[in-house]
């Protein structure tokens, strides 16, 4: 069983539910239902958008990790029923592979941001069983991602908005907590070309999402294979269903923590990416 034609494995805040949607609506694509299946995330399967019976969980307020198509086929709820038999089982990528087998002659493929954490015997594994697949990463700067990620847990009241005029409160939380802090996306990279060499991976910026949708769509659609030119539900190029969301301002303290917490990545990045990078790291240098 062949599996994804595809996986994402990231950034968090790095434009994957623009990706998801794109994807969605392009007719040379049957995405899975939820947007973050997170099979390959733990050793036992949780497979939370789903209820034992088959039946879809839905939600307003988590889009990412519960069913939010609104109009569900027989593929999906064949996707559905099967994923409901996975929850409490030990990862197996035959399993895996099965969830994407009601695609039919499309492509589909798994884009769930967790995966930049996967451990090294997953990344082989993965390597080995799937050498075809096609690993996708999503880039942005990492003191805006990071950023990102903290707007996030403030509008899920995970975030003390004292700390933004507290420098060694708000340094000690971007260190320890590990979503903010620890993602470095040329280890990321490295890792997985080491472990995985055969897979065929490119990385796209959030640079262009963000200003040059059209390009990024034509560029990430021709990678994965499909017609960049094919029109689907007319969905725009910049859509953004996040747009809305309230962010944080960034202050001249937490942009200056954040700038020196990632120093290191930002001149890697600017090494390793080029492009969009060197100018991540031309704007914290100044």
């Amino acid at each position: 069983m062949k599996g994804p034609d595809f996986i994402c494995i990231g950034l968090p805040k790095a434009g994957t539910g623009w990706l998801y949607d794109q994807l969605d609506a392009h007719p040379d694509f049957w995405m899975p239902p939820v947007k973050e299946i997170l099979y390959l995330e733990r050793p036992i399967s949780k497979m939370q958008f789903v209820r034992p019976s088959g039946q879809p969980r839905r939600g307003r307020g988590d889009r990412e990790r519960l069913v939010n198509r609104p109009n569900l086929d027989a593929r999906d709820y064949e996707f559905l029923k099967f994923a409901a038999t996975c929850q409490g089982e030990p990862r197996d990528m035959t399993r895996y592979a099965q969830l994407f087998c009601y695609k039919g002659d499309l492509l589909s493929g798994d884009i769930s941001p967790p995966y930049w954490s996967l451990s090294e015997d997953v990344i082989e594994t993965i390597g080995a069983r799937f050498p075809e697949t096609k690993i996708i990463m999503l880039v942005r700067d990492p003191v805006s991602r990071a950023w990102s990620r903290i707007s996030m847990a403030y509008r899920s009241e995970l975030f003390d908005p004292l700390l933004l005029h507290d420098r060694a409160g708000f340094k000690g939380y971007v260190d320890a907590t590990r979503k903010i802090g620890s993602i470095r996306a040329t280890e990321i990279m490295q890792r997985w070309q080491r472990l995985a060499p055969r897979n065929p991976f490119q990385w796209f910026a959030f640079d262009d999402i963000a200003e040059r949708p059209d390009k990024a769509r034509h560029d990430i659609v021709t990678f994965l294979g499909a017609d960049p030119d094919k029109k689907g539900s007319g969905l725009v190029a910049d859509y953004n269903r996040k747009s809305e969301e309230k962010k944080l301002d960034m202050n001249v303290m937490t942009r200056a923590v954040l700038a020196e917490h990632y120093a290191e990545e930002l001149k890697a990045g600017a090494q390793q990416f080029g492009g969009a990078a060197i100018g991540w790291l031309s704007k914290y240098s100044a």
